[in-house]
């Protein structure tokens, strides 16, 4: 049964600008509702442990660019397809969803059909076809369904409001689809702090006095060249994901150095340190943030790939043991084979001859 019913509060939006005294528009800063914004509608709670493998959202700025971009994808255009639905009234949708959604998880959505399709100015219909779209992108997940209740429950809406209730709508919770999460475990970017002034400059006190000459020198420590093996690694690396050659820090020298010094030999290829930062970001639940929004993402995947391949050994050794292994049992079993051969006795003459008179013509 499709969620009806009428919820009792009007929903407001996130980021609705409110008229000062002197007429200005300012922006109202998005406020911490730890506590779900249900109205004054009844609903049933989700069962215990429905909602704990919903990973929660960051913020609702960015779940809502998250969509937006989401949506622009080719399986999106696919699902937008089949569910006869335009990427704009799904986002507005989405938009409603999100400001009736707790602030601090992403939870606890429960507006009707009727109540989004009358702010919106839409029927019903178009909003239903578009909360099918975000479910089925995985970015909404239903915990409650919607339906009539019973008597029981009108009884206990009755107390809780003091008003009559014959229908709950459906419970709901926004999240980040899979496809995006598990990359960039920092959700407000990595912050670089300025560097420590060089020690090399004299004071004032030692210039004024003609000693800048005492002044400790620091001979430059020479740099060693990375492996062959690891510069391919980088290259592979920046041909994946470009925005690693951007900014100050883009040459491709300083991430081979990088990845050394991770503990990143010629034994890994790039699949596998993808694989190991994947594995290990699933392992933790973290989300993926777009490039964009890190200030040193360079850093950062350096800093990923460490924590992912400390105290593991390179899958190319794994890879080279069972070559090794399956070329020993091939050569074992040749070895048995031709052992067999030798033991073997010769078939006698007088059996040869009687064979081949029993034997067709066209057989032998």
């Amino acid at each position: 049964m499709s969620t009806l019913a009428v919820t009792r509060v009007p929903v407001q939006t996130a980021q609705r600008p409110t008229r000062a005294r002197r007429g200005h528009h300012r922006p109202v800063p998005e406020l911490h509702t730890p506590n779900p914004r249900t109205g004054l509608s009844w609903s049933r709670e989700p069962a215990e442990g429905t909602q704990a493998r919903i990973p929660c959202w960051n913020t609702r700025s960015q779940w809502l660019e998250l969509l937006r971009a989401d949506l622009d994808r080719d399986d999106a255009v696919t699902v937008l397809r089949a569910h006869h639905a335009s990427p704009v009234t799904v986002y507005r949708v989405a938009r409603m969803d999100a400001a009736a959604a707790d602030t601090t998880t992403g939870r606890n959505v429960r507006t009707a059909h009727a109540t989004v399709a009358r702010f919106l100015g839409c029927s019903m219909d178009t909003v239903r076809r578009a909360r099918r779209v975000l479910r089925d992108l995985g970015w909404s997940v239903e915990t409650v369904r919607g339906r009539y209740m019973t008597s029981t429950e009108r009884e206990a809406a009755t107390r809780a409001h003091g008003s009559l209730q014959r229908r709950f709508a459906s419970t709901r919770c926004l999240t980040i689809p899979a496809r995006v999460r598990a990359m960039h475990p920092y959700p407000c970017g990595v912050k670089s702090f300025p560097s420590e002034p060089s020690q090399r400059v004299p004071s004032s006190r030692y210039r004024a006095a003609g000693r800048s000459k005492e002044q400790p020198t620091n001979t430059p420590l020479t740099r060693r060249t990375p492996p062959l093996g690891v510069q391919k690694i980088a290259a592979r690396l920046v041909q994946r994901m470009p925005w690693l050659d951007r900014g100050r820090s883009g040459h491709l020298m300083g991430l081979s150095r990088g990845l050394v010094a991770c503990g990143v030999s010629e034994e890994w290829t790039t699949q596998d340190l993808m694989s190991a930062v994947e594995a290990d970001h699933q392992g933790l639940g973290l989300l993926t943030l777009p490039p964009d929004s890190q200030r040193n993402p360079r850093a950062l995947l350096l800093h990923q790939i460490k924590r992912a391949i400390t105290g593991q050994e390179p899958p190319a050794r794994a890879r080279r043991a069972a070559e090794d292994a399956r070329r020993a049992a091939r050569a074992a079993e040749v070895a048995q084979r031709a052992a067999e051969a030798k033991t073997k006795t010769t078939m006698p003459a007088w059996f040869r001859a009687e064979l081949a008179k029993h034997t067709p013509p066209h057989q032998i």
